[in-house]
């Protein structure tokens, strides 16, 4: 019997729902229900239908009807596929879809502990060869590829080592000749936001020119991220839009170079799920857009070298997004944190992101500590957790080296607060309402 041709306007609507599809996946939604941590999370499946309309009786048949019209395929799909036509060829023998970078990824992805070349070339009918050069080509766009020739063994690895761990690379800053150092330190800006404060961010930076700094360290979150509870909360969605959206609209101020740790969440989330060094991604956007005035410090801490210009002593400048939960007193965290370090290896200065707290210079076992605050107002997920955020940065902060030891023994520090009228106006969606940005500005 043969099979009747879909109308335009049938192919039409196929063509949408798999789009839609799609766009709910790159938006964080599930194919398969049994993997979704909350049970009340809708599938991709049904975000889409919901989108268009579909009524609820016949969307598993037309699922298959979509696929077959339009002869196209979604990445995991496969089961859902030979349901609604039974006729398909099995997934198996079908060849992958998408380019080369995609198929490797998807494949590494599947095999958490690593493939060997030629088992990986075999499955994707390339060559060894290939699959060496595009391991390559991932390494060069950030992707966290290890790759062992020796073992002919390729992995995605979803781990990033801290920045502290590496032997070279470390970033160094020379005092002047009065053995005195002029930084400035901002952190938790949360780009992509509903609630992000590019209006306090801009106005660290114009403080901070206008002080003469040079050098600023950003602790961390640089971009909001995207996970399960944080979704609605964003009004820029996908990791290379927000990307987009930190390369056009982070401070840019001539003279000055900010120097950025990437932490383990938010945008780390793109690290964890994807195998991607998110902030060696970050740079070469930055190098894209013709921006040399971002550096990459590498995940987590990242110790900056304080050198003196007389004597060439030695001091650590560490830049940390830690994790864990506020603690009770403001500072308690970052007590303990200090406290659990090993003699020797503790910094001179230590700046800390993550808890959207803002206050020092206090000392800790002889280590000058702050705490940079944020840029981003107090959130949904902030509030339900009865989480304060300290709005505002540290625009200067000046160091006095001894040049004989190199030991840190002096700090002075400003610490910059913002406030912000009508805290609540238009931030919370009433029902079949948008999420608006609310008003907002620095006095």
């Amino acid at each position: 019997m043969a099979t009747r041709a879909p109308t335009k306007e049938q192919l039409k609507l196929a063509n949408k729902y798999l789009d839609e599809i799609e766009r709910a996946v790159r938006d964080g939604y599930l194919l398969d229900e049994r993997q979704r941590e909350n049970k009340r999370e809708p599938t991709a499946y049904r975000m889409a239908a919901d989108r268009l309309k579909i009524p609820t009786g016949s969307r598993h048949s037309f699922l298959g009807q979509a696929l077959r019209w339009t002869g196209r395929s979604i990445e995991g799909i496969e089961k859902a596929q030979r349901s609604g036509d039974r006729n398909n060829t099995p997934s198996e023998k079908r060849p992958p879809a998408g380019t080369l970078d995609e198929r490797v990824l998807a494949a590494l992805r599947k095999e958490r502990k690593g493939i060997h070349i030629p088992s990986l070339a075999g499955m994707l009918a390339i060559t060894d060869r290939d699959v060496v050069a595009t391991a390559k080509a991932l390494q060069a766009k950030g992707y966290n590829i290890i790759l062992d020739k020796r073992r002919g063994h390729v992995a995605l690895a979803m781990d990033l080592k801290p920045a502290f761990s590496m032997e070279d690379g470390h970033i160094i800053l020379r005092s002047d000749a009065n053995n005195r150092f002029l930084f400035g330190a901002v952190g938790d800006n949360h780009l992509g936001s509903r609630y992000e404060r590019l209006d306090a961010l801009n106005d660290l930076y114009d403080r901070m020119h206008d002080a003469g700094v040079q050098h600023v360290m950003n602790t961390g979150n640089w971009i909001d991220g995207e996970a399960r509870f944080n979704r609605h909360e964003l009004h820029v969605h996908g990791m290379d839009a927000q990307l987009a959206y930190l390369v056009r609209n982070y401070p840019k101020r001539e003279g000055i170079t900010t120097y950025a740790v990437t932490g383990d969440d938010h945008e780390g989330w793109y690290a964890q799920r994807e195998g991607i060094d998110i902030g060696v991604r970050a740079e070469q956007d930055m190098r894209a857009a013709d921006r040399w005035d971002w550096v990459n410090l590498g995940y987590q801490e990242a110790h900056v070298i304080l050198e003196n210009a007389n004597t060439g002593k030695r001091a650590v400048l560490a830049v940390v997004h830690p994790g864990g939960g506020s603690a009770y007193a403001l500072s308690y965290s970052i007590q303990k944190v200090i406290e659990s370090l090993d003699g020797g290896e503790k910094p001179g200065v230590a700046l800390y992101g993550h808890y959207h707290k803002l206050h020092g210079p206090m000392n800790i076992r002889n280590v000058f500590a702050m705490q940079t605050g944020c840029t981003q107002d107090q959130s949904l997920f902030m509030r339900k957790r009865r989480l304060e955020a300290h709005v505002g940065g540290i625009p200067t902060i000046k160091l006095e080296q001894d040049p004989a030891t190199g030991a840190i023994v002096g700090c002075e520090a400003q610490v910059v607060r913002y406030f912000v009228k009508g805290y609540y106006n238009e931030r919370f969606a009433a029902p079949g309402r948008g999420v608006t940005q609310a008003r907002r500005g620095v006095a």
